[in-house]
């Protein structure tokens, strides 16, 4: 009984020293691209040696991703709550929040699109990449059914619709304008414009 007590409590400790990895990974992130943090500078910031932080994550992309995981994870709360209300959100509605939140979230969009374009990810790295944008294709599904379209189509729309999202971010993202204000007025722009798309032609009765 004590020997399953103290394994529990070294289980605890492990999992937030890990959490403390990832928090620091995420400050990181805050402060410069993440492609440009090195798990050596990650383990300078969480007070621990460069050898100890590969005794939490066993690459640099599972430390991403999992940061990435944390991120997206915590921002679904929000699209859900626009998804899951009474009257739920417009389409378009979804869409601007969801390419918002990538705008203010730099670290978050590179991460995504880093893991999206590697084709080599070890086995554990892809499942949870998977397990990520799965909340984002679950929860816009939800959306489209609860605006009427059919269970059999709202799964593969989904997939286009976020991934139009996320294209069109990365096409305009850089775009030759004066500020990023002006880009994101563009981007929300074309936002709009596809966001209408869907709702003539796929939600129309």
């Amino acid at each position: 009984m004590a020997e399953s007590r103290f394994a529990e409590l070294k289980e605890k400790e492990k999992e937030a020293r890990r959490q403390i990895v990832i928090e620091s990974a995420l400050a990181l992130f805050a402060k410069k691209p993440f492609y440009e943090v090195g798990m050596r500078e990650v383990a300078n910031e969480a007070g621990i040696s460069p050898a100890t932080i590969y005794r939490y994550f066993s690459s640099q992309e599972e430390l991403f991703n999992e940061a990435f995981l944390q991120d997206i994870s915590s921002a679904s709360k929000t699209f859900k709550s626009m998804v899951l209300k009474d009257k739920p959100a417009s389409i378009e509605e979804f869409a601007i929040k969801f390419v918002d939140h990538l705008i203010e979230n730099e670290s978050t969009f590179q991460m995504m699109t880093y893991l999206m374009l590697k084709n080599n990810l070890a086995d554990p790295v892809m499942g949870k990449f998977d397990s990520v944008t799965k909340i984002s294709f679950d929860l816009f599904e939800q959306l489209l059914k609860r605006h009427g379209v059919k269970k059999e189509k709202a799964r593969l729309y989904s997939h286009a619709f976020i991934a139009s999202i996320t294209g069109i971010l990365m096409t305009f993202r850089h775009y030759p304008l004066k500020n990023k204000k002006a880009i994101r007025k563009h981007i929300i722009k074309v936002i709009k414009a596809t966001s209408s798309l869907y709702t003539d032609q796929l939600i129309s009765k």
